[in-house]
């Protein structure tokens, strides 16, 4: 009973569509040469990726006000994901 009791859900593969996005996301931050920085925070906060996740949901109605809200639920998924952002530090350290 307990084996299961605080264990997540396994993450789902990347697909096209997410890589095509995140890459977009790389590309961005590479930009402004803050790849480095980038890379060594989303590995440092990755025990928190899932709280993160939640705190856009709670914050959904006022970011939707703002964004579209299509945008922040697929940012939301790709946060929840370990192997998005795992793939996003890859991005950003090539």
């Amino acid at each position: 009973m307990w084996n299961n009791a605080f264990k997540l859900p396994e993450s789902k593969a990347v697909n096209d569509k997410e890589k095509e996005t995140l890459d977009f996301i790389a590309g961005k931050i590479k930009k402004r040469a803050l790849g480095g920085p980038a890379a060594l925070v989303l590995e440092s906060t990755s025990p928190v990726h899932n709280l993160g996740a939640q705190g856009l949901v709670f914050l959904s109605p006022m970011l939707n006000m703002v964004f579209d809200k299509g945008k922040v639920e697929k940012y939301t998924r790709l946060l929840e994901n370990p192997k998005a952002v795992s793939y996003l530090v890859e991005r950003l350290q090539r």
